[in-house]
Formats: structure tokens, C-alpha cells, sequence
């Protein structure tokens, strides 16, 4: 089998590693695979399993991107792929403007993943017009159908990513030579209580409730140390405005913008608690908390969207109403004041996950054979 991946670029997040990773268990399991993507931090990833990597800029954002449907077009005749599984917006409508003038005998499955809450648009619509559509949470499919499919869809299908749990291992603690060298770069995590905030900055992530939150807590608990960890876009000031509200509230000293690390299950495990706190659209399915979780850390997370599917399974009991500030600051006491037992889960795995995925795609060749 020759499945082509297609996304916007290799850098660091959740649609990227769930091409990533698919990318992978396709290579390990003998199938062809071709990445088609802008240049990033993953690729050292698709080059390690074996895949061939076209560096095309698909999902740029400028008219000269639409040469690429001919080009693409031309080289789908040449290699005669079975499968293009595209994972964003732009990408797709190049993928599906390239197929459509293919010979119907010629012509590859197309699928398309709805990693996120896509804006009701026209544009976003490219994104359910797949032979098969691939919705990362439950919640991502009732989106799905109430914005886009009819309710009887059969090319409609829940595929939840999943966390490695050799990646993440239960009971996994950080080297010492880990924490010499982060405490040696960040001096004022020593001995304090850190809780964690992952993801890129973007409004929605929660940075201005989660400073809100330490402020309040650091009148009780002065041995709590708050991390943002994640990167802003090139040229973003919202960095600036969280560094403001944080001298506002008076508690700069207590929370360090760590940027984006590729160290995270050490950053997790170093961590009294990590939370989630996506806010408007919730997490459409999320990494952080089952990967969290899956190493025995403590989440509090926003009860919505696809993290409240993951706690119901993991950790319920790390469920907060969702932007119900009070309710998060008293779950957080709670945590402080005893740390819960997360039991180890099977849930959400990336071995289920890929699984899953790879019998889409056989039936997905036989059906067209």
C-alpha cells in the first residue's frame, strides 16, 4: 500500500504528530508512505521511518500555492498512490482539486481528518468532502454532522488519537541529569510545586485564567511555581500581554515562560499537576491530558469538548466545570493539599489508535478494488 500524507508542515503539533506517528506505523509495518508538507521539526521523524518527503508548501497561504494542484496532479499520475490523507484546510482543497481531473481508474481514496471545531465555511467544507472522513473525537463528529454531513454519513468515523506508552510510560520519572540541567536553566523551580500549562500561546489555551489562577493560590500556597510551556506565532505580542497581566497581578516571579520544549514527558512528570484549559472552541480531542495521564500525573482539565471524553475515562475526578474560575481554584487546592492517585489506563492508546486507522485504509483499498 501507498498512502500520501499531506499537511501544512512538520512543525510541532496535533494534527502534524498524528501524521507523524501514522507515517511511522505504516513504515514499520512495510507500506510506502510520501509526505507532502513545508520543512519542520518532525521531519528528522518521517526521514528515521523511511518515508519520502516532497517539500511542498501546500497549506501556504499565498496564490502561488495554487501551482501546486498541477504539479501534485502530475506526480499522483506518475506514482499511483492508494490513499491521500490530507489534515487541513488548504492542503485539502489542493489534494481534492489535483483528484478530481484524475482518471476515475486512477484515481486514489481520499480522506480527510477533522482535527478541529473548522470554522462553518464554505472553505471549511473541503474538510468533510472526503471518500472517508475521519472525526478525532466524539464531539469532533457531532460538529461534523451538525455542520456539515447528514446524520446517516457511513464515510464518517471516529479514530481518537492516542498517546505511545512506551513515550509515555506509567510511573516514568525524569533523569537527574534532567533536572540538573533545568534547574540549572530555570534556578527558581527548585524545591517549588510547578504546575504545568502546555501548548502553544494562543487565546483560547487558558494562560490568562491559569495566572488568574496562580495569583489567587499563591496567597495560601507560597511553594507553587507556575510554567507556561509553548511557543506564540512569529511576530505575536500576546506573550507581552500575559507578561503584563502577570505583573498586574503581581506574580511574575512565580511563573516562567519555558517556550517550546520537546522534552515534555520529563516537564510533565517534574510537574505536581498539568492542566488543560482551552476555553472557546474547547480541545477538539487534545495530547496533553492523555499523555499527562498516561504517565500517572495529575490533570485538571475544562469538562468539554474531547478532553471531557478523556477524563471520563482517565481521570474524572480532574474534571472542572468549564471557565468556573472558583471551581478550578478549589479543585487545584485539593490537588495541593493531597495528591490523587491517577490509575494506570489502557485508554486512548496510539497502538488502538493506528490500529484502527490502518483497517480504514484496507477497507478503504479493497472497497475501491
Amino acid at each position: 500500500m501507498h498512502v500520501v500524507q499531506v499537511l501544512v508542515s512538520l512543525g510541532i503539533g496535533g494534527s502534524e504528530m498524528v501524521a507523524v506517528e501514522t507515517t511511522e506505523f505504516l513504515r514499520a509495518a512495510g507500506h510506502r508512505v510520501t509526505v507532502i508538507a513545508a520543512n519542520g521539526p518532525l521531519l528528522d521523524r518521517v526521514n528515521a521511518a523511511g518515508a519520502e518527503f516532497l517539500e511542498w508548501p501546500v497549506g501556504r497561504k499565498r496564490l502561488g500555492t495554487l501551482s501546486y494542484i498541477r504539479q501534485l496532479r502530475s506526480w499522483l499520475l506518475e506514482h499511483q498512490p492508494d490513499i491521500v490523507h490530507v489534515h487541513s484546510r488548504l492542503p485539502a482543497w489542493i489534494c481534492y482539486l489535483a483528484l478530481r481531473k484524475l482518471p476515475a481508474g486512477k484515481r486514489p481514496v481520499f480522506i480527510t481528518s477533522m482535527h478541529g471545531q473548522y470554522s462553518v465555511s464554505s472553505y471549511s467544507a473541503i474538510m468533510a468532502r472526503g471518500d472517508f472522513v475521519i472525526a478525532v473525537s466524539n464531539h469532533i463528529r457531532r460538529y461534523t454532522l451538525k455542520n456539515y454531513l447528514p446524520e446517516d454519513s457511513p464515510q464518517l468515523r471516529t479514530i481518537y488519537g492516542g498517546t505511545s506508552r512506551d513515550d509515555f510510560p506509567y510511573g516514568y520519572q525524569p533523569s537527574t541529569e534532567w533536572l540538573q540541567r533545568t534547574f540549572t536553566e530555570f534556578p527558581q523551580l527548585e524545591g517549588k510545586k510547578i504546575l504545568l500549562l502546555p501548548g502553544r500561546l494562543s487565546r483560547y489555551k487558558g494562560h490568562a485564567t491559569f495566572i488568574e489562577l496562580l495569583a489567587i493560590l499563591l496567597k495560601e500556597f507560597d511553594d507553587i511555581h507556575a510554567v507556561i510551556l509553548g511557543r506564540a506565532k512569529p511576530g505575536s505580542r500576546y506573550i507581552n500581554e500575559l507578561e503584563g497581566l502577570a505583573e498586574r497581578h503581581q506574580v511574575s516571579e512565580q511563573l516562567t515562560f519555558c517556550g517550546a520544549r520537546t522534552d515534555m514527558r520529563d516537564w510533565m512528570t517534574a510537574s505536581s499537576i498539568v492542566f488543560s484549559l482551552c476555553s472557546d472552541p474547547p480541545e477538539a480531542f487534545g495530547r496533553i491530558a492523555p499523555e499527562a495521564l498516561s504517565l500517572g500525573v495529575p490533570v485538571i482539565a475544562w469538562d468539554h469538548g474531547g478532553t471531557h471524553e478523556i477524563l471520563s475515562l482517565m481521570f474524572p475526578i480532574g474534571a472542572v466545570d468549564p471557565d468556573n474560575l472558583p471551581e478550578l481554584v478549589q479543585k487545584t487546592r485539593e490537588f495541593l493539599q493531597q495528591v490523587p492517585t491517577v490509575k494506570q489506563s489502557d485508554a486512548f492508546s496510539l497502538k488502538d489508535s493506528m490500529n484502527q486507522t490502518m483497517r480504514l485504509y484496507d477497507y478503504a483499498v479493497k472497497r475501491e478494488d
